[in-house]
């Protein structure tokens, strides 16, 4: 991957005269990214198996940082101009940032699921053991607003049904409790029971894919997309959404921010702070609906 890099930064000063401090900041937003992809995958990734997915998680983890929304935006240029340098040199087939977006009106606000489409997303039969597996990860999602990785990483152990508990190991090997509600637990219950069943054992894993084996973000990233495309829910559904769905239902409903901020593992009280601008739109959307004197001034509009 280094060598990609070295001749992505020669590419720039040679041929687009681009500055040392430009140089500079594209260098670190690379590495940067290659960081967070081996933390994420646990292990190494070769140029051609990055994802666009893997770019989206990365933009999600800056935002959960709480870089500025400059800092972000030119992190994402730095990455679509890296992959189309990358794709016109033939060095991989196809450009993983050709289809990201970014706008400064949307200021990355997080996107997120309500509570139907929610229901939607879950609400499926469960006929094999893979179906029991999606059900209990989705929920668990849900029901924690826990990272991928810590999901991930998870082990049986980890979980203690009776309390609805789950430990987990967050950003910078700090644990944490995240909490599982009736519903998360039933499903786990279902799952494990199918996961005996099939493989006459339970090793330590918490989710574990056809083969036994523990589930890799890629993984979960492949199974909640394509719950998203059954449940025909035609937008991009990934971990971090379903975290921002946890997020944003819980401040709907009059959480505390402080514990939010707490449960979602955030260092900054101002990255849970982000999550409050769409539960207010939310607000405004409900006082234009209900509200006799905005319905009089729209209608004079």
């Amino acid at each position: 991957m280094d060598h990609y890099i070295d001749t992505f930064m020669r590419y720039l000063i040679a041929e687009k005269n681009a500055s040392p401090l430009t140089v500079e900041s594209y260098s670190k937003d690379l590495y940067q990214f290659i960081e967070f992809l081996q933390s994420e995958e646990q292990s190494s990734v070769t140029i051609a198996q990055i994802t666009k997915e893997h770019i989206r998680n990365f933009i999600d983890y800056c935002f959960e940082k709480g870089n500025e929304l400059s800092t972000i935006e030119r992190k994402v240029a730095t990455l679509k101009s890296f992959f189309k340098y990358l794709e016109f040199h033939n060095y991989i087939d196809s450009n993983p940032a050709r289809d990201i977006h970014y706008s400064k009106q949307s200021k990355f606000l997080p996107t997120f699921l309500t509570f139907d489409q929610i229901k939607k997303l879950t609400s499926f039969e469960c006929k094999s053991f893979g179906d029991y597996r999606d059900r209990a990860l989705l929920e668990m999602f849900y029901s924690t607003g826990a990272r991928v990785s810590e999901i991930a990483n998870a082990n049986i152990d980890d979980c203690d049904c009776t309390k609805g508990r789950l430990k987990v190991l967050g950003k910078g090997s700090k644990e944490r409790i995240v909490f599982m509600n009736e519903t998360s637990i039933t499903a786990l219950k279902e799952y494990l029971d199918e996961r005996k069943k099939k493989f006459n054992c339970l090793t330590s894993p918490l989710f574990v894919n056809n083969n036994g084996k523990r589930l890799t973000t890629r993984g979960i990233f492949y199974i909640i997309d394509k719950r998203a495309n059954m449940a025909q829910l035609w937008k991009s559904v990934t971990p971090h959404v379903l975290r921002h769905s946890f997020a944003t239902e819980l401040l709907n409903r009059g959480a505390d921010i402080r514990a939010v901020q707490d449960m979602l593992g955030h260092a900054s009280i101002s990255t849970t702070q982000r999550y409050t601008h769409t539960t207010t739109e939310r607000l405004k959307e409900l006082y234009q609906k209900y509200h006799p004197h905005a319905h009089r001034r729209h209608d004079n509009e």
